[in-house]
């Protein structure tokens, strides 16, 4: 791992308040044991096996580093161009650069059949785990069944935990251990569990495994990322590029192109209202090189501004909304989109 992405990670971890890392009151022993009846309870509605809930719920307690790193969350002071000179680093785009060179047949196959790109799930992994290598060792039912009690985000955990619960009931884990971030999130491709039941796929048939098998772990990306309904993958597109506007342009102009009730994530609803290409073009954006952007008319294409009228910007494709689906974060999905140019060039 980069050194100065593990000092930049350290530092940003740190850069709170004090204020708003003091130590949370811990749920005595009887409201604890209490709840934890409750969801096993649930847990046996669901139809969870007896000997899992036993197994995995009788000994568990809630973790007060869990609920501090939760809280804790440095607030977002980092720019976009700082946050891409950590994650968008050279060790980054080299190794991504070899791992489309060493898993070229299996991308290849894999990008048939999904309809996508082998750049874009390598890429993503690169970002969610540096290609497999931070997974996290945080055992997973307590960090889930801590942040399942905890009232900031109780509702969303559940059901996390119940997952988590289905998933080792299923047998679904080569080891038997559940591991990774204190988030709830495993694998290579750091899916949380919900997301693994519905979407995480065995490609090499010897059962699903995104801790070990890059094989499954890139037809689980890729599965997940041309999977939504809604707004499906495009493989004759790419997910944007960065523009320059035109010269003196006016703060009016950003508020006549917001999207009127816009739905969906934060980021997905600062997207600008859609144009074509060629609209783009006649309002004065061009390449970053000072091209003129390409004619293509069939393709929606929206303006995105991730630090305000004075930074930089990107007209944005489909493809970027399903990667704002892996991560809400305009910050996110334009590292991903550039970190998948950079290791295909």
């Amino acid at each position: 791992m980069n050194f100065l992405y593990v000092i930049f990670i350290i530092l940003f971890a740190f850069s709170s308040s004090a204020s708003d890392c003091i130590k949370p009151n811990m749920p005595s022993n009887e409201e604890w044991n209490n709840w934890l009846t409750i969801i096993k309870k649930e847990a046996r509605d669901k139809g969870i096996s007896q000997n899992t809930i036993l197994k995995h719920l009788s000994s568990v307690q809630p973790q007060s580093k869990i609920i501090m790193r939760d809280r804790c969350q440095p607030e977002s002071t980092i720019t976009l161009n700082e946050y891409l000179y950590y994650r968008v680093d050279k060790s980054r785009i080299i190794a991504g650069k070899n791992m489309l060179i060493e898993h070229k047949e299996i991308l290849n196959e894999i990008s048939d059949y999904f309809k996508i790109q082998p750049r874009f799930i390598i890429a993503i992994l690169g970002m969610e785990s540096f290609y497999g290598r931070n997974q996290g060792n945080i055992e997973t039912i307590k960090a889930i069944t801590t942040l399942a009690f905890d009232r900031r985000r109780s509702d969303f955990y559940k059901k996390q935990l119940f997952a988590a619960l289905e998933i080792l009931d299923k047998n679904l884990v080569p080891n038997g251990e559940l591991k990774g971030s204190w988030g709830g999130a495993v694998g290579m491709t750091q899916m949380i569990p919900t997301t693994f039941l519905e979407t995480a796929y065995d490609w090499d048939g010897d059962g699903i495994d995104i801790w070990n098998s890059y094989a499954d772990a890139f037809a689980s990306t890729a599965n997940y990322l041309t999977s939504l309904d809604k707004n499906p993958w495009s493989n004759d597109s790419t997910w944007g590029r960065e523009v320059l506007p035109p010269k003196n342009i006016s703060s009016s102009f950003f508020d006549s192109i917001k999207q009127l009730n816009p739905k969906g994530c934060g980021a997905v609803k600062r997207r600008s209202i859609s144009k074509t290409l060629s609209e783009w073009s006649k309002l004065g954006f061009t390449k970053i090189n000072g091209d003129p952007l390409p004619i293509r008319d069939d393709l929606e294409a929206r303006l995105i501004i991730p630090d305000g009228i004075d930074g930089r910007m990107f007209i944005v494709y489909p493809n970027y909304k399903n990667i704002l689906y892996y991560n809400c974060s305009s910050y996110y999905a334009v590292s991903v989109g550039l970190l998948s140019d950079k290791i295909s060039n």
